[in-house]
């Protein structure tokens, strides 16, 4: 019988939600967050409970906007941080890593503190580039370290499936969901020809992109 890829999750490991929290609308995709993490909760064999997230959640005060990590141990443990969320640039500079990803690896269809490769090559992310962007070994597009990719080719906006390599991500969720974008293999080809790029994630929405040269 195979064993499953989490049966020797180790005890620090934490699943991970980053959200928005606006002083006028509160947290406004909370729900589509807290689902996220409670099908990865379940998959994982995490304890989980919405209703005391929502109460930590409710607790939140703030005039202005706030960057929000949420947190959630392997025993149900809940952490929630928070920081004055910084503007984005209006154009973030993309460069393809050399890192390749495994499009069967099934730790990227969950956010979790298990991500040490993305966190450490966003701090050494070059002068003037704010994005690494990933392939996978087939040289399909997966995504960038803390956002998914959305490519307009032939006048349709796309973004890659699950099974290149990639977060579930909310704000890719929602434009699917909204009809805005379509779920297609996107090579790094397609990307360089690109009419459009745009990446982004719920926390700072989309943010138009253009490949470094």
């Amino acid at each position: 019988m195979e064993v499953p890829f989490y049966s020797n999750i180790q005890e620090d490991l934490k699943l991970i939600e980053t959200f928005l929290w606006d002083p006028d609308e509160g947290a406004p995709d909370i729900d589509f967050h807290l689902e996220r993490m409670c099908k990865s909760a379940t998959k994982l064999k995490f304890k989980f409970s919405v209703n005391k997230i929502y109460e930590k959640i409710s607790k939140i005060k703030s005039q202005t906007r706030l960057r929000c990590r949420l947190t959630l141990s392997l025993t149900g443990k809940i952490d929630i941080s928070t920081a004055t969320l910084s503007p984005s640039s209006q154009i973030w500079t993309l460069r393809l890593s050399d890192t390749i990803l495994s499009s069967s690896d099934p730790w990227l269809l969950h956010k979790s503190t298990n991500r040490g490769l993305y966190d450490s090559e966003r701090a050494k992310l070059p002068d003037g580039i704010d994005e690494f962007i990933y392939l996978n070994e087939r040289h399909e597009v997966c995504e960038g370290t803390i956002t998914n990719i959305f490519a307009k080719i032939a006048g349709q906006w796309l973004t890659p499936p699950l099974s290149s390599g990639c977060l579930p991500g909310v704000l890719r969720r929602k434009k699917i969901e909204a009809g805005s974008c379509k779920v297609k293999i996107i090579t790094f080809s397609d990307l360089k020809n690109a009419e459009k790029i745009r990446v982004g994630n719920a926390l700072r929405g989309e943010i138009d992109a253009v490949l470094s040269h």
